[in-house]
């Protein structure tokens, strides 16, 4: 699985997917042209699928099944943040916000006033499908994704 965690400012996401028992690192986060930035969690090459399409546009990719699914995180320059499932996607009016396996200790992490970062890195510790470093984006359209390892 995954963890993102966006927390008003920064969307921060880690870099684990696995294939079985074996781990391999993926960047799960990105920054379209348009400024918005992005995040998937779920099966990787179906939410690699729904980045794609929230990246490029076009027409709603029907590649979710009962057996493979994904959740994905839209935000807007203005800060607005968007959760796409299957059905569609909704408004997430809350400060901060989190998907994934891991989502819970970012919650928790946040909801004490830390970052998105530090939330992933705490779910690093204790979610066993989150893991493998941290990337980040501010919403801030002159920073960019940083890579931070972390033991897995």
């Amino acid at each position: 699985m995954t963890t993102i965690a966006w927390d008003g400012r920064i969307l921060a996401a880690d870099r684990r997917i696995s294939m079985g028992t074996t781990t391999y690192s993926s960047t799960k986060i990105r920054r379209t042209a348009d400024g918005r930035l992005i995040g998937a969690t779920g099966d990787w090459p179906v939410a690699s699928v729904m980045l794609d399409w929230l990246e490029n546009g076009g027409e709603r990719p029907d590649c979710q099944s009962s057996d493979r699914w994904c959740t994905a995180l839209e935000v807007t320059p203005d800060g607005k943040c968007w959760l796409h499932q299957r059905d569609g996607r909704w408004a997430i009016e809350d400060a901060f916000t989190a998907i994934g396996s891991g989502r819970e200790y970012a919650l928790a992490v946040m909801a004490v006033g830390m970052s998105a970062e530090k939330g992933i890195e705490i779910a690093t510790r204790f979610d066993p499908g989150t893991g493998n470093g941290i990337d980040t984006l501010d919403i801030a359209p002159a920073l960019t994704v940083v890579g931070t390892p972390l033991a897995a």
